[in-house]
């Protein structure tokens, strides 16, 4: 009975135990649904931010474009009338030749050292132009100084705009010398194996000399759709940067294409339809930030005003400034520093519109200033807005104040990030990572693309345009050395004509629009085109292209886009190849299609020549002693005359 009783007393407990465990089961299987629903729903919500997020970015990236083109159409009307602000060719050659200079010697008459007979002068300066058209002479000269290892970079850079500059008129001779250099050149980088570094950098005179040669006969196509295409897309930029918040001190902005110019943080501002008046005394709708200075404020109006004017025929910025203009006829004069800047003792904000209260419908215009800031007086902060010709209009970031020297901001203060870019940026990675902005630079990049790819089919077009003939003479040049070496691989060939017609021409262009367009452009634009610039020389290599979570961020933001323009590239080489060949001789380059009527001379033959005979005169002895290892005795005999006749205080251009 007793063991009956244990029995059912052990089976109760059995039952028991199996009970609360099916309920402990079943309490962790509903806890492990409801935790899995939980997170089912988590991700579905994620899912369906991140949903939302994609379309409000695609909707703002329809709008922005739409209202860009919209813009772009009205700003540049003239892109149909043909008026597209294009340099003279005699401004374009100079900043090719001589960037970063306003002026230079070759642009003047010669002028003779002083204590110097005249004639006696002039017929050295001519032996020695007679020296230069003999191209024994003049290989036997640029290989001597060379040779020289105080031969710097700049001085070979220097000397083949000089010799550009002195034989640009006979084009075909030119030509000729060219082409025999950079055969020296070819055989120098096969012999020492490191043939896919030929035209990579531009450490030889014939280096440099490629790329004056390329610009002055590729000048009239790129007059045609080549600077309307790149026009276009100057404005694209330009007015998508400027339609969000720019700091004028650090060049940062909102609507950034390069992660170093992106400006991170948001920025509370408000659109304002202003109207401006016009020269002729009509109004017209002018769109500002209640953000910007006055000095941004200026630029924008005065891009309305003189619409189709390049920027070197407008006035001056310090020369002008902006009005207000009331109902009743008063006039306030809006300036970037005044007496009323809003800050405390260690800063003080830049005046900004919303600083004024300037509303939508209010009516500004700009007009020549009447008074001059006395000494030490700051009036207008251009800061990084404006390049001039290569050089940047800085400013102080100190205000002259009775109490003392204050430091100024604009939108961000220095010890906020808006200065300390390279300091910061591997702290703000560990913090949040970069990626947080990525979506900035993606909208920027998708409302710009339309005109990058106008602009690569530009450079890249297809079979139906027709090829330069500067362009196809290079390229055929370029395989005939591959097949005298025997060059079999065909990436070799490729990396030779990137390396010598867009890496060397057309970058250049595209990084520096000046050059070509009578245009100013500011920093955070500067960083946009570099970013493109990149693209344009990651899609002519031929090695494969990976990202990672590490690389850079325009390499990320262009990734998809280079694979496409790879095969652009290697179709445009294979059609040129293709083409009829075209002879040297063809070249030929007139100098009167580009003198304009009262310019005159685009370059002074006898001041390049003189400037060339500054560097022989320095490096007369290797010269002599190359032309005497060379049996050259009449060009040695010639070449110690024209020592002899010219005097020895020359100017080193």
């Amino acid at each position: 009975m007793v063991a009956i009783i244990v029995v059912v007393l052990l089976l109760l407990v059995c039952l028991f135990v199996v009970v609360v465990l099916l309920c402990l089961c079943c309490c962790c299987l509903y806890r492990a649904r409801r935790r899995n629903r939980q997170k089912q729903e988590e991700a579905e919500h994620l899912l369906s931010e991140m949903e939302d997020i994609e379309n409000d970015l695609a909707e703002k990236c329809r709008k922005g474009f739409a209202e860009l083109n919209t813009q772009i159409e009205q700003d540049s009307g003239m892109l149909e009338l043909g008026k597209i602000p294009v340099h003279n060719f005699k401004t374009f050659a100079m900043r090719i030749l001589f960037p970063g200079l306003h002026d230079h010697p070759v642009l003047h008459p010669v002028e003779k050292p002083r204590n110097q007979d005249t004639a006696v002068f002039k017929a050295g300066l001519q032996k020695f132009e007679g020296l230069l058209h003999d191209r024994q002479f003049l290989t036997v000269m640029l290989h001597a100084m060379e040779e020289n290892r105080n031969f710097s970079v700049r001085d070979r850079c220097n000397v083949a705009s000089l010799l550009t500059a002195a034989l640009y008129t006979d084009m075909p001779y030119l030509t000729e010398v060219l082409f025999e250099l950079l055969e020296e050149l070819v055989n120098k980088h096969i012999t020492r194996s490191t043939s896919k570094l030929l035209l990579r950098r531009t450490e030889s005179v014939a280096e440099k000399l490629l790329a004056d040669w390329l610009a002055f006969n590729l000048y009239h196509h790129l007059k045609g759709e080549p600077s309307r295409v790149m026009y276009k897309m100057f404005l694209g930029i330009k007015g998508h940067l400027e339609s969000g918040p720019v700091d004028v001190l650090s060049g940062r902005a909102a609507k950034s294409l390069s992660e170093e110019k992106l400006m991170r943080q948001n920025v509370e501002h408000a659109k304002l339809d202003v109207e401006v008046e016009c020269l002729d005394g009509s109004r017209a709708p002018c769109r500002l930030l209640d953000c910007d200075t006055i000095t941004q404020s200026k630029i924008k109006l005065m891009d309305h005003m003189y619409r189709g004017l390049g920027y070197s025929l407008r006035p001056k910025l310090e020369d002008v400034e902006v009005e207000l203009k009331s109902a009743g006829g008063g006039r306030l004069q809006l300036r970037d520093n005044d007496m009323t800047n809003e800050g405390d003792d260690d800063w003080r904000q830049i005046n900004t519109l919303s600083h004024y209260n300037i509303a939508s419908g209010m009516i500004l215009t700009v007009v020549p200033r009447k008074q001059q800031p006395i000494p030490g007086q700051v009036w207008d902060y251009p800061g990084t807005s404006i390049y001039d010709f290569g050089h940047t209009q800085t400013l102080s970031c100190l205000l002259s104040l009775d109490e003392g020297s204050t430091q100024v901001f604009h939108l961000q203060k220095s010890d906020e990030g808006a200065d300390c870019y390279e300091q910061t940026k591997t702290l703000r990675r560990r913090q949040y990572g970069s990626e947080i902005f990525l979506p900035k630079l993606v909208a920027t990049k998708r409302i710009l693309q339309s005109y990058i790819d106008q602009m690569f089919e530009e450079v890249f077009p297809d079979k139906t345009q027709e090829v330069p003939k500067a362009i196809k003479v290079l390229f055929d040049f370029l395989d005939a050395q591959a097949e005298l070496y025997s060059v079999e691989e065909d990436d070799v060939t490729h990396t030779w004509k990137s390396n010598s017609l867009p890496l060397r021409f057309w970058v250049n262009l595209l990084k520096n629009p000046e050059f070509l367009l009578d245009v100013a452009k500011s920093a955070s634009l500067d960083a946009a085109l570099s970013v493109i610039s990149q693209a344009f020389i990651d899609s002519c290599s031929t090695s494969e292209s990976t990202v990672s979570r590490e690389s850079p961020t325009n390499k990320i933001l262009y990734h998809k886009e280079v694979q496409g323009y790879k095969s652009r590239v290697k179709d445009y080489y294979k059609h040129i190849k293709n083409e009829p060949k075209v002879d040297k001789n063809s070249l030929a380059f007139d100098s009167s299609d580009f003198v304009t009527e009262g310019e005159g001379e685009i370059f002074y033959v006898e001041s390049a020549a003189y400037g060339l005979f500054s560097y022989a005169q320095s490096y007369q002895e290797e010269i002599k002693t190359r032309l005497c290892n060379d049996s050259l005795d009449s060009q040695q005999q010639t070449f110690e005359e024209v020592c002899y006749d010219i005097s020895e205080n020359l100017y080193m251009a």
